[in-house]
């Protein structure tokens, strides 16, 4: 790093002397402008003149209170020009969006009857089995004929009437309002420490 550091000085060092006294030269040969001298001979050096406005200024001037008087002339009882094309404009909006509502409201309604009619349906209960043919699995070979599946209706069956004790149990505690979830929490009772002897 040092090698390169101090090559690249050098050359900095070397190269500055020749771009300071290097001056611009143009191809005509004429200097640049801030190099010319001042003129002299007959040019006249006047200080700043008084300018006026000019007549567009005072039009756009008189223009404002114009188009104020104008635009309230025009009106008449009504509203003004450009709040009535927001107006127009936005009108067709409300009775769109009323529409979307409206909508939206009976699918929501719908989508609510028929999770209503879903969820109370009376269905077949689910035993805790994920799949009863779990059971059958197994190896295919060495299975004697007729030996290769068990007959699970009475393990099926078994497990239907467990679901279905289980779900008469549920809707005795909803009939009786004394759901376990629904029923308020109990306090922690602080018992005082047993007597020592």
């Amino acid at each position: 790093m040092q090698p390169l550091q101090r090559t690249a000085v050098r050359s900095a060092r070397l190269l500055r002397p020749q771009a300071q006294r290097q001056c611009r030269r143009n191809a005509s040969g004429v200097q640049p402008p801030e190099h010319t001298p001042p003129k002299t001979h007959g040019s006249h050096d006047h200080g700043p003149a008084n300018e006026s406005f000019g007549s567009g200024f005072f039009i756009a001037l008189a223009a404002i209170p114009v188009a104020i008087a104008a635009i309230s002339y025009t009106r008449e009882g009504q509203a003004p020009y450009f709040t009535r094309v927001i107006v127009d404009t936005y009108d067709d909006y409300k009775t769109k969006w009323a529409q979307r509502n409206d909508l939206h409201t009976q699918m929501i309604e719908q989508a609510a009857s028929d999770r209503t009619l879903f969820l109370n349906e009376g269905s077949k209960p689910i035993p805790p089995i994920r799949y009863p043919e779990q059971f059958n699995h197994g190896s295919p070979w060495n299975v004697g004929a007729g030996h290769g599946s068990i007959n699970l209706e009475k393990v099926i069956e078994k497990y239907e009437k467990e679901a279905q004790e289980e779900q008469t149990k549920r809707l005795q505690q909803v009939r009786e309002n004394k759901v376990p979830a629904e029923q308020p929490v109990q306090r922690l009772i602080r018992r005082a420490p047993a007597p020592s002897n």
